[in-house]
């Protein structure tokens, strides 16, 4: 299991911000997931809402206004809007999630991701005829469906158009959808779990899946990917502190 945190780290810093991406990385994510719309002149930014209320005191609406206006706006932490540049400078090398809203953004989210070809990143949308078309322009990019309330139809849409895999409501995740998703090679995402038992459980039945949430500092420990790393990490030092032992117990040469 993987544990990716939403919107940043929604529950630990406002969410979609800079501040948000980097509590989740210091949680010890093994992803995160940020919500991009374009702005009226096709710029990339961090939002999850059409308008900006839900962070900010103004309740401009993204797609309506140019970058340069939208930057002049404080946000609820006073901080400004984030562009995705700023979001792919800030995850450094821990893989990012991409949630693209609405329509119109294969192009222009395309085009600044082939200057990151070398970097972990993955592309989810509810717009699937969309994510098709950023697909074709990016094949190198892995990419997910979303899909809110049908979990079978959202497997067979997946592996028609030959995605990555699947990002579905945690309520809707299923013994034959996961089942359907593993037989055809598509991973599986669930969003958003928030509570140390719902995560013990999906895991429990599902243990090849991502968790998306909000509290990746409750939810870190889960993660098979950490777990491994501080065995590794355990190891290591068991084997330094034999070794320094062993040393401690050889008697000096008396001359």
């Amino acid at each position: 299991m993987k544990i990716i945190g939403h919107r940043g780290a929604a529950g630990m810093a406002l969410e979609n911000t800079l501040e948000s991406i980097r509590s989740a990385i210091k949680a010890g994510v093994d992803a995160v997931e940020v919500d991009v719309r374009l702005t009226q002149d096709h710029h990339l930014v961090l939002s999850h809402d059409k308008h900006i209320g839900r962070v900010s005191p103004n309740s401009t609406v993204v797609h309506e206004t140019l970058l340069e206006e939208l930057r002049g706006l404080k946000l609820h932490n006073g901080k400004r809007i984030a562009t995705l540049q700023e979001a792919l400078k800030a995850v450094g090398t821990t893989p990012l999630i991409i949630d693209a809203k609405d329509s119109g953004w294969a192009q222009p989210l395309a085009r600044i991701l082939h200057t990151h070809q070398s970097r972990s990143i993955s592309v989810i949308s509810f717009n699937h005829d969309e994510l098709e078309s950023f697909s074709a322009l990016c094949p190198h990019v892995d990419t997910y469906a979303l899909e809110h309330t049908s979990p079978l139809d959202v497997v067979h849409g997946a592996y028609e158009r030959r995605f990555t895999g699947i990002d579905i409501n945690f309520w809707t995740l299923n013994p034959l959808t996961y089942y359907l998703a593993r037989r055809h090679n598509l991973k599986v995402i669930v969003y958003t779990v928030n509570h140390v038992w719902i995560a013990r459980f999906l895991k429990f039945l599902y243990p090849h899946i991502s968790i998306t949430t909000n509290n990746p500092d409750r939810l870190g420990f889960l993660s098979d990917i950490k777990k491994r790393e501080r065995a590794i990490k355990r190891a290591s030092t068991n084997r330094s502190q034999s070794r320094r032992s062993r040393t401690a117990s050889v008697p000096k040469n008396r001359t």
